[in-house]
């Protein structure tokens, strides 16, 4: 005999914009599988409240005060502990949602089984006695409804950490290890500050003279670096390997104060000096950055805050690091968090955030200003069975 469905977990939706309520609504009939369905807070079994909503303290106390008994499950960024309520971290996926509902719908049903079999107990104790019995209140704090640690079972908390590099991806991507990236103190260690060394003097300067259309010339304690808006291009008297020795110093206070930036004769200097020292600036600044990240991120970006690509990066001319095209397909689909593509994809994090800052530097990268993104993962990206082209071609190559 064929079971029967159980019916669908109500539940109402709170410090969500209507994108993020429409789409959450969609989610839990798609990926979700029709575990639970959006209802008005009259009729719902359960409240989920977005935490990083502006009122969310607000919203909270309000549906505490109007359905006390009823469970409150919080979505958000960072960690929670919030007295009698489930916490889930957002982005989520489907199965985090399932699991978390199905473990609070299960406390549901144990309460209300307490509270028939009290209330069976109360009536065959009154029947047997005239004295008054006092009434039996159920309440999370009795033990009935489990906090969140006791809701979801106990794993095994893995370290993701980096890995010592060997060869060359440790020369330009550095040897961090050691960082749990679960803590929020350790992620720390693994940012830097863009300011404190020679690519944010590289960036300005370039801004500077696209601003002004005019030629200029970068001094510091270091060699001078020449920059030419009308062709797109820098000529510096350096190699790669001392331009990524120099890179990833971070400089002091005596760096700063021998800046300067000076007109430049662009027509006389490139009739004087050697052709072969003039590079791309696109080209300049992605190395650059890559060889100052070693692979941490910049301040200016959050490991857990979505981002995505704006367009595709021209891999032909830059210099390529690890996994790049996969990160890159992945950001160009839709608006992941770093640590997100570390997951998925199950690569080290300075592949991702040395990309990831390369790309910055550009203005490749974007933030995602999106609720939804925040709330909810995106689905897997599903492989076509038709090839593209390209994928023929890649195919034959590494066939050859």
């Amino acid at each position: 005999m064929k079971k029967a469905r159980s019916s669908p977990i109500k539940v109402a939706l709170y410090g969500m914009d209507p994108r993020s309520y429409k789409t959450m609504e969609l989610y839990l009939k798609g990926p979700c599988k029709g575990i639970a369905v959006v209802v008005n807070e009259t009729e719902a079994e359960i409240d989920i409240i977005d935490a990083d909503f502006a009122t969310a303290g607000e919203i909270l106390e309000t549906r505490r005060q109007k359905t006390p008994d009823r469970p409150i499950v919080l979505l958000a960024l960072h960690p929670l502990k919030v007295e009698k309520t489930y916490f889930l971290q957002k982005p989520v996926n489907a199965e985090q949602l399932v699991t978390i509902l199905k473990s609070v719908k299960s406390d549901i049903t144990g309460i209300k089984k307490a509270h028939i079999a009290r209330e069976t107990q109360v009536s065959a104790s009154q029947a047997q006695t005239s004295k008054p019995t006092p009434a039996i209140n159920v309440s999370p704090d009795s033990g009935n409804i489990p906090s969140v640690e006791q809701t979801e079972p106990k794993t095994t908390k893995k370290r993701a950490m980096f890995e010592d590099n060997e060869g060359g991806d440790a020369a330009f991507l550095g040897m961090l290890s050691g960082i749990d990236f679960s803590d929020p103190d350790q992620l720390l260690s693994a940012r830097f500050d863009p300011r404190l060394y020679l690519l944010s003097y590289v960036l300005s300067a370039y801004k500077v003279a696209c601003h002004e259309n005019r030629a200029l010339q970068l001094n510091s304690i270091w060699k001078p670096l020449m920059i030419f808006p009308d062709t797109h291009q820098i000529w510096l008297d350096a190699d790669d390997k001392q331009l990524r020795a120099f890179a990833g110093v971070e400089q002091n206070k005596a760096f700063a104060s021998n800046i300067s930036l000076v007109p430049l004769d662009a027509d006389t200097f490139r009739g004087s000096k050697a052709s072969g020292k003039f590079q791309d600036i696109d080209v300049f600044i992605w190395k650059l950055t890559i060889w100052t990240s070693k692979g941490r991120f910049p301040i200016s970006l959050e490991p857990d805050h979505p981002v995505y690509l704006k367009h595709w990066p021209n891999f032909t001319r830059l210099l390529l690091t690890p996994d790049a095209l996969r990160i890159s397909a992945l950001l160009l689909q839709s608006a992941r968090t770093p640590l997100e593509i570390i997951k998925l994809l199950d690569i080290k994090p300075q592949y991702v955030f040395a990309l990831i800052s390369a790309c910055h530097s550009l203005g490749l990268l974007g933030k995602s200003e999106r609720k939804i993104d925040e709330i909810i993962v995106p689905e897997p990206p599903k492989h076509s069975k038709k090839q593209s082209l390209l994928s023929k071609i890649l195919h034959k190559l590494r066939a050859d």
